[in-house]
């Protein structure tokens, strides 16, 4: 590490790692969420189809309703997954929060280390000018 540098540089990589990482999780629970979503929907539009047939018999009508009955079984197990798949997506974006906040951390820790650099090098100018102009000052006086 640089001599004067921001010694915290290799944390600040690793806390971006750990944004983009969290970036990605959040795209796959997204992703995972809409299929959820759209098996609901599947499910949905199934359940809908399944309607008992006119003047059907007893046997058609009975395995209508055990088909019917089978399909709001997997719609309920669908919504179900749809919610958690929901809950994920909102753990992994508290989880991106989360790392986006302690990757900001870190960036105002090296915004004011590189600010107290800027103002300790300008106060180190300053008093050289001041030394050369006292210097100055009092070399002229031991010409006179």
């Amino acid at each position: 590490m640089a001599k004067n540098g921001f010694r915290l540089g290799a944390v600040l990589r690793a806390r971006k790692a750990q944004e983009d990482a969290a970036k990605a999780a959040v795209v796959r629970a997204r992703g995972e969420a809409t299929s959820a979503h759209g098996a609901v929907h599947a499910r949905e539009r199934d359940l809908d189809g399944r309607r008992v047939p006119d003047g059907a018999t007893s046997a058609a009508f009975a395995a209508t309703l055990m088909a019917r009955q089978a399909i709001a079984g997997a719609l309920s197990a669908a919504i179900g997954a749809a919610s958690l798949a929901d809950e994920t997506v909102q753990e992994r974006l508290d989880d991106l929060t989360d790392a986006a906040v302690q990757r900001r951390t870190i960036e105002k820790l090296q915004e004011r280390h590189d600010l107290t650099r800027k103002q300790t090098a300008a106060a180190i100018e300053a008093k050289a000018v001041d030394d050369l102009t006292t210097a100055a000052a009092f070399n002229r006086r031991g010409d006179s």
